[in-house]
């Protein structure tokens, strides 16, 4: 009789556990399937230095001249007010370019049901020089008449290479 409720109270821990379990509204935020999902523009799948799973988002770019990333977009579920945003980025070198918001980025833009930008983005993270594996995350605020996010992870006008992974959004209370 006691194994019973023993495995009872186990299987009742697991279905709480799995039901207040927030869900990622990023798809294929840690690159395991190639860039399914994102738009890529020059960034490339690596399994050689990974935070976790089997690969991650290489971006390496050799001049600060250009702009080269990944971006997705994401419809914002309805009553959700707040979303914590996340990647895991180490940088190599990297080496800004001429401005001050220029280097290793990861934003987010709001977008209005029309797909236009609302205001400017937010910067979660502006990267230069070298660092390992560090998580950084922000929980923003959902502007009102946001219909969806987007979710940009670039070598903006900056030299080195980024590398991404586990990217999430998820919401909070």
């Amino acid at each position: 009789m006691k194994s019973y409720l023993l495995t009872f109270c186990f299987v009742i821990f697991l279905m709480i556990n799995f039901a207040t379990a927030q869900k990622n509204m990023v798809l294929n935020g840690g690159f395991e399937d190639e860039f399914f999902g994102w738009n890529n523009n020059g960034a490339m799948q690596t399994p050689y230095n990974r935070k976790s799973g089997k690969n991650s988002c290489a971006i390496v770019t050799h001049s600060t001249d250009n702009w080269v990333g990944i971006d997705q977009t994401v419809e914002i579920p309805k009553k959700v007010q707040n979303i914590e945003f996340s990647a895991w980025i180490a940088t190599t070198n990297v080496v800004k370019g001429k401005d001050d918001w220029n280097g290793a980025i990861f934003s987010v833009v709001f977008l209005d049901s029309q797909d236009k930008e609302m205001k400017d983005g937010v910067n979660i993270a502006l990267i230069t020089g070298n660092n390992e594996w560090t998580l950084y995350k922000k929980i923003i605020k959902m502007p009102d008449k946001a219909y969806s996010f987007k979710i940009l992870v670039a070598m903006g006008n900056a030299s080195g290479t980024m590398l991404v992974d586990d990217v999430a959004a998820v919401k909070v209370d």
